[in-house]
């Protein structure tokens, strides 16, 4: 997925989104272009909900989330290849008991070369987008099985954001 090709599948929501006061921050797709997790800057999230109604754009969920930075997204090169961990918690995951999880987990995480660039976690703490820096999506199953966390799926996708300086990696 490129930015031009995403931009293309977009294009039927910027009147939507402008209209409600909704800014585009970045978007994580999967290769094939069959899943993306879009993040956006919004007044209320309601209104997300409402542009892609009104664009007819489908979407699973819309959450408001609250974002926990180990690397700063904005600074990720359009076009990288980042591995994307879905989970579900029984009882709310804290910043507290994520940290401490990581810090537990260190070893596996040097083994497998995965590197945690940051999570969207739901104010209610029950689900969460988990966002790795790792060569496959395989290595990201493999860290959430040796450390005993369950998930819903892991794969791989394109960082892409508007406008930016950042260039595409070569191909």
């Amino acid at each position: 997925m490129t930015y031009e090709h995403w931009m293309q599948v977009t294009q039927s929501m910027d009147g939507c989104i402008e209209a409600r006061n909704i800014q585009w921050q970045y978007s994580l797709v999967s290769m094939q272009g069959d899943r993306s997790i879009c993040v956006f800057q919004v007044p209320y999230t309601d209104a997300v909900r409402e542009a892609y109604r009104e664009a007819g754009m489908p979407f699973q969920r819309i959450w408001q989330a609250d974002l926990w930075l180990d690397r700063d997204p904005t600074n990720f090169p359009q076009g990288c290849s980042l591995a994307i961990a879905e989970v579900n918690y029984d009882s709310p995951m804290t910043k507290a008991i994520c940290e401490s999880s990581k810090h537990q987990a260190k070893g596996c995480f040097h083994e497998l070369n995965v590197q945690h660039a940051f999570s969207a976690v739901s104010m209610d703490g029950t689900h969460s987008i988990c966002v790795f820096s790792a060569v496959t999506a395989e290595d990201v199953r493999s860290l959430y099985r040796k450390i005993g966390q369950p998930f819903e799926r892991v794969w791989k996708a394109t960082f892409i954001q508007p406008n930016t300086n950042n260039t595409s990696p070569a191909s």
